[in-house]
C-alpha cells in the first residue's frame, strides 16, 4: 500500500526546511515577496482581527500580515514540524510571539469552531493538499459570515514565447538548482510537477464555490506564473 500524500509532503518539507527560505527567493528571483506583498493588502482589507494561514511553513506569509496589521492575531497551521520549528523561530526574532500561534496540523481537518477567522489565507501551499476540496470547505467552515479566503498559488503561462522559456527554467534549471542547495534528489522535481498537476484557474474558481465561496475572483500575475484567488463565504 502506498503511503498517503500527506505523509510524503510533511517528510519532504521537513527534510528541505534549513533551505527553504533561501531557495524560494533564489530560485523566484525575489518576485515571491513581491507577491506575498501583494497577498497582504488584499488580506489586510476591512481590518480583519483573526487571522488563519494555513500551510504557513516558515511564516513569512504570517509575519508580513502581523506587521501590516499590528492588532490582528494570526494562527498558523502546517504539516511540517521542521518548517514551524523556523517558523518559530523568525516568529520569535521579528517580537511577533504573542500575536502570532503556531501549530502542527492538518488544513483539510482543522481544530477549530464554526465561523471564528475574518479571513484564511494560503501561500503556495494548497496544491500540496491531499484532498483541495476537502480543504477548501474547511477554509469556509471555519470562516465567519463575510468572511474572505485568499489563495497565492502558482500557474502555468501559457503565452506562445514565455509559456515554453518558463516550463524549461521550472522543469529543468529549479530541480537542479534545488538539488544542488538543497541536498535532496526529489524536493525540487515534485515542485513543477505539482504546479503541474494543480487545476487551472478556472476550475479552481469552480472548486472554490463548489465549497461555499460566493464572489470568487482571481487576480494573474507575471503572464500566469501565480495567480491570487479570492472568494468570499
Amino acid at each position: 500500500m502506498s503511503r498517503p500524500k500527506k505523509e510524503d509532503v510533511r517528510d519532504m518539507f521537513d527534510n528541505i526546511a534549513p533551505t527553504y527560505d533561501r531557495l524560494n527567493h533564489l530560485l523566484s528571483f525575489d518576485i515571491d515577496r513581491l507577491w506575498r506583498r501583494r497577498t497582504v493588502r488584499r488580506a489586510a482589507e476591512k481590518s480583519p482581527e483573526r487571522i488563519l494561514d494555513l500551510a504557513t511553513g516558515t511564516a513569512d506569509l504570517a509575519i508580513a500580515m502581523a506587521r501590516k496589521m499590528p492588532t490582528a492575531r494570526i494562527t498558523g497551521v502546517d504539516l511540517s514540524s521542521e518548517m514551524l520549528a523556523i517558523g518559530r523561530a523568525k516568529v520569535h526574532a521579528a517580537g511577533l510571539s504573542e500575536r502570532i500561534d503556531l501549530h502542527e496540523g492538518d488544513a483539510e481537518k482543522l481544530p477549530f469552531a464554526d465561523s471564528c477567522f475574518d479571513v484564511v489565507t494560503i501561500g503556495f501551499g494548497i496544491r500540496n493538499f491531499s484532498d483541495i476540496g476537502a480543504g477548501l470547505r474547511e477554509a469556509c467552515r471555519v470562516l465567519r459570515p463575510g468572511g474572505r479566503l485568499i489563495v497565492l498559488e502558482f500557474s502555468t503561462p501559457r503565452g506562445k514565447i514565455f509559456g515554453p522559456v518558463y516550463r524549461s527554467y521550472f522543469h529543468k534549471i529549479l530541480p537542479l538548482i534545488g538539488r544542488l542547495v538543497s541536498k535532496d534528489s526529489s524536493a525540487y522535481s515534485y515542485l513543477p510537477d505539482s504546479v503541474d498537476h494543480f487545476p487551472d484557474y478556472l476550475l479552481f474558481l469552480r472548486m472554490m464555490r463548489e465549497a461555499g465561496f460566493g464572489t470568487c475572483t482571481p487576480t494573474r500575475l507575471m503572464r500566469g506564473i501565480a495567480y491570487i484567488y479570492e472568494g468570499t463565504k
